[in-house]
C-alpha cells in the first residue's frame, strides 16, 4: 500500500476515534443544563484524545514510511497538553458555575484521574529541573497513565448520565477496547517482534566531544533492511521487554555487508551515557526502520544538499556512506556546522567518500581555533548561495540538527527560494533529547 494511502487511513481513523464519543453524545443529546452538557462534551473529547496518545508511541512499522516520525512525536506532546486542558475544563466549568452535583468516590475518582493528567504534564515539563531520572520518570508516567484510565473511566461510568445510554456506552466500550489492544501491542506483541532479530556489539569507537560510534552485527539473522536517513529505536540487555527504547539515526551505509548497523551517539542522558560501556558481544535490540526519507525518490536525483549541526551529522553520514558504497555520482554538497576543530566528527570519512563520489564538504565552525579557517560562524543562505551551482533549486535539501538550527534553515530556504517538496527536516532531538521528553 502506498504511503499516501496509509497516511489518509491513519488520519481518518484517528479523527473518527477522537470525535466518536462526542458525536454519540450529540446524537442522544439530553436537553438539560447547557453548561453541564458542554462540560461533559469537553471531557469526552479530552479523554478520547488522551487515550489516543497511545497511537504515536506504538511505533507501528506499517506506518513508518507514511508519517514524519519527528512530527508525530512533537504532535504527541502538543496533543497531550491539549487533552489535559480539555479535561481540566470539564470540572472547571462545573465549579465556576456551581454545577457540581456528585459526591463521594464518584466525584473523587474524577479528581484522581485529573490529578494524574496534571502530574504527567508537570513531571514532563519539569523533569530536568527536579532532577528526575529518565527511567524513573517513565515508570511514574506509566503509573499515572494507568491511574488516569482507571479512575477517569470509573468516574465517567459511575456518573452514568450519558453513560447509561446504549449508544454512548458502546462507543466508550469500543474506545477502551482499542486502548487495551494498543497497550498489549506496545508491551507484548511489539517486543516479541523486536526480539526475533537481536544484534550484538561489534565495537564501540570513541569520537570527539563525547560521541561514540556503535557498530552492530546481526545475531542469528540476515539483518534489518533500512534506508539512509532513517532512524531506529534501540535498547540493550538480555531481553526485548524493556520500559523504553531510544531513537538514533542510522550512521552507516544501508548496503553495508553482513547486515551491519552503525550509529553515532552523543552522551546526553541516562541511556546515551551507557553506550561507552558496551563490550563486543553484548546484545542490542533494534526496532527499525522509521522515517520517510528515500534517496531513490525522483526529486533527489539531480543532486542533494546535506546540512548537519553537531550530532545531526549521523544521518548525513548514512547518506554519504550509502552513496559512496553504491558509486552514485549525483552531486552532493555537505554543510556541516560544529563548535571548533576539536569537536568536529568524521572529517576523514568525508574525505574518503569524496574520492569515490562527487562530494564537496564545507565545515562551518562557530568558534574556530584557527583564524585561517575558511568558514567561521554559522551556515547561512549567503554561504550556500556562494558555493552551490546555479541550478541549486533543483537539488534536494536534507537537514538534521538542533531546533534553533532548523529554524535558521527554514529562513535560509525562504531566502534561497527552495520549494517545500525539495526539503526534509530531521530533528537532532530525535537522537539526543528523547530522554528529555519521550512520553511512552
Amino acid at each position: 500500500m502506498k504511503s499516501a494511502t496509509k497516511r489518509v487511513i491513519f488520519y481518518i481513523t484517528f479523527f473518527v476515534l477522537l470525535l466518536l464519543p462526542a458525536v454519540a453524545m450529540l446524537i442522544v443529546w439530553i436537553p438539560r443544563d447547557l453548561i453541564v452538557n458542554i462540560s461533559v462534551l469537553l471531557g469526552f473529547i479530552g479523554m478520547a484524545l488522551a487515550g489516543l496518545q497511545l497511537i504515536p508511541i506504538a511505533k507501528m512499522n506499517w506506518l513508518a514510511d507514511a508519517l514524519d516520525m519527528d512530527g508525530v512525536y512533537i504532535s504527541h506532546h502538543i496533543l497531550s497538553i491539549f487533552a489535559i486542558v480539555l479535561v481540566l475544563l470539564h470540572p472547571a466549568i462545573l465549579l465556576i458555575t456551581d454545577k457540581v452535583f456528585r459526591t463521594g468516590f464518584t466525584l473523587n475518582s474524577g479528581w484522581i484521574g485529573l490529578a494524574g493528567l496534571v502530574l504527567i504534564g508537570l513531571t514532563s515539563a519539569l523533569r530536568k529541573q527536579i532532577k528526575l531520572g529518565y527511567v524513573s520518570w517513565l515508570g511514574i508516567h506509566n503509573l499515572l497513565t494507568a491511574a488516569i484510565l482507571v479512575f477517569g473511566l470509573w468516574h465517567m461510568f459511575k456518573v452514568s448520565y450519558y453513560m447509561q445510554l446504549p449508544l454512548v456506552k458502546w462507543v466508550w466500550f469500543l474506545e477502551i477496547a482499542i486502548w487495551i489492544l494498543l497497550i498489549i501491542y506496545i508491551r507484548v506483541i511489539h517486543p516479541m517482534e523486536v526480539g526475533k532479530k537481536p544484534f550484538k556489539v561489534e565495537s564501540v569507537e570513541a569520537e570527539p566531544n563525547a560521541v561514540y560510534t556503535l557498530n552492530l552485527l546481526p545475531d542469528g539473522h540476515d539483518g534489518i533492511p533500512f534506508k539512509a536517513g532513517q532512524i531506529a529505536w534501540i535498547s540493550t540487555g538480555k531481553s526485548p521487554w524493556v520500559l523504553s527504547r531510544n531513537p538514533f539515526s542510522f550512521a552507516g551505509s544501508d548496503v553495508a555487508p553482513g547486515g551491519r548497523l552503525r550509529f553515532a551517539i552523543k552522551e546526553a542522558g541516562d541511556f546515551t551515557s551507557s553506550i561507552k560501556d558496551l563490550k563486543p558481544g553484548d546484545r542490542v535490540f533494534v526496532d527499525a526502520p522509521y522515517g520517510q526519507f528515500d534517496l531513490n525518490k525522483d526529486n533527489t536525483k539531480k543532486g542533494v544538499v546535506l546540512i548537519a549541526g553537531g550530532i545531526g551529522v549521523a544521518p548525513v553520514m548514512s547518506i554519504v556512506n550509502t552513496l559512496a558504497d553504491t558509486n552514485d555520482q549525483r552531486p552532493v554538497f555537505v554543510f556541516y556546522g560544529d563548535y571548533n576543530e576539536d569537536t568536529v566528527l568524521y572529517q576523514d570519512e568525508f574525505a574518503a567518500a569524496a574520492e569515490k563520489i562527487d562530494l564537496k564538504l564545507f565545515t562551518v565552525l562557530e568558534k574556530p581555533l584557527s583564524e585561517a579557517h575558511p568558514y567561521p560562524g554559522y551556515i547561512t543562505s549567503d554561504l550556500m548561495a556562494s558555493v552551490l551551482p546555479e541550478n541549486y533549486k533543483d537539488y534536494f535539501f536534507f537537514v538534521c540538527g538542533p531546533a534553533p538550527m532548523l529554524r535558521a534553515m527554514e529562513k535560509n530556504f525562504v531566502n534561497l527560494g527552495i520549494a517545500k517538496h525539495n526539503m526534509y527536516f530531521g530533528i537532532q532531538s530525535s537522537q539526543v533529547q528523547i530522554e528529555n521528553f519521550e512520553m511512552a
